[in-house]
């Protein structure tokens, strides 16, 4: 029930996020072409707001386990082997995204007197996307390295192998 309210409300704030920066871009277009004037807080708005929604959209990715990887590799393997795979991938993964949040939260001090001239707020509330989308990225993997735990330790049997297919990667 967690994992499906953050997820959900990750979703919403990425669709939120991506409407305004359209409605942003659009309006700046409009703006700009059709009456020669221009929005001044719109290139910077829709940077950082681009970055907030890179992160939030990329821990929904790890929750779908549909982020990038080598599937090659991975299904060279089957049963337990592959969950051996997985799980060191995902421990791997998890030791980058602990590397992010650190070095983000070590940023963090350092731009708070940092404001953006045109938005009139602090840099501190953009750099902030680095931890906060790490640690979402984490959460959303925990549950993926508890299967293949009880994968690996024998308590749940592995899923049969699928067939290739050309969803979710070349599965080749």
């Amino acid at each position: 029930m967690f994992y499906k309210c953050l997820n959900k409300t990750l979703e919403v704030l990425t669709v939120i996020i991506l409407v305004l920066i359209t409605a942003m871009v659009s309006a700046e277009v409009i703006l700009r072409y059709g009456f020669g004037g221009s929005l001044l807080i719109t290139e910077e708005f829709t940077r950082y707001a681009l970055i907030w929604m890179v992160f939030l959209a990329c821990s929904l990715a790890v929750a779908e386990n549909s982020h990038i990887r080598v599937e090659f590799a991975v299904n060279l393997f089957k049963g337990k082997a592959k969950a051996w795979v997985n799980l060191i991938a995902q421990m791997l993964f998890t030791v980058f995204l602990v590397f992010l949040i650190v070095q983000g939260a070590i940023a963090l001090p350092f731009q708070l007197d940092q404001i953006i001239p045109t938005l009139d707020i602090s840099m501190f509330w953009f750099y902030m996307a680095l931890p906060v989308g790490g640690a979402l990225m984490i959460v959303n993997l925990l549950p993926q390295i508890w299967a293949n735990v009880l994968i690996v330790i024998g308590k749940v049997a592995p899923p049969p192998d699928e067939a290739p297919t050309l969803e979710g990667g070349l599965g080749l």
